[in-house]
């Protein structure tokens, strides 16, 4: 009699430690979901790369690599991010750096009484001895230039556009409407 309850709980117990089907398709999902994410990571596609790794980690959550791989994804995508917003500051610095030794010295004269001829040649950077249509097409070269920045979330560079524009507005009144 114990020979044949023996038997039958060495069965149930074979049964317990045995993966059951669901496990196994589950696993196999969890293992395609992780090839994806590799693959996105040779591509440089880490969004879709963390996207997929989650997903593996979903069918398995005991799944190491997957987990490893994960937390080497985040810190890449914080990384990246990080040197954007860095690139972002460096460009933001370097074009008010630009924009304040180009206007700084036009900028300073502030009433339109005291701006003469010369004042606008200087601002404009353009020679007393130029033809009109030399003396156009610089107008409209840096209106467009200066009409770019006029949207600018720094506000610097959005005030200097502004002023900018009000100064070749000017000039080309009395530059070129003579």
């Amino acid at each position: 009699m114990t020979s044949l309850f023996s038997k039958l709980s060495d069965k149930l117990s074979s049964k317990k430690n045995k993966p059951s089907h669901l496990d196994e398709v589950k696993k196999k999902k969890s293992l395609m979901e992780y090839k994806k994410a590799v693959a996105y990571y040779k591509r440089e596609e880490y969004e879709n790369s963390k996207k997929f790794f989650e997903k593996a980690l979903y069918y398995d959550p005991e799944n190491t690599d997957a987990q490893h791989n994960l937390k080497i994804v985040i810190k890449r995508i914080a990384h990246i991010q990080k040197e954007e917003e860095e690139k972002k500051k460096k460009k933001d610095t370097a074009v008010n750096k630009t924009l304040s030794s180009e206007s700084s010295n036009v900028l300073n004269i502030k009433s339109t009484e005291e701006r003469d001829d010369r004042f606008y040649f200087k601002a404009l950077r353009i020679d007393t001895d130029s033809s009109i249509e030399e003396i156009t097409e610089r107008i409209n070269l840096e209106f467009r230039k200066w009409r770019t920045r006029i949207n600018s979330p720094n506000m610097k560079m959005r005030y200097e556009a502004e002023e900018m524009l009000a100064i070749i507005s000017q000039a080309r009144r009395k530059l070129i409407q003579k």
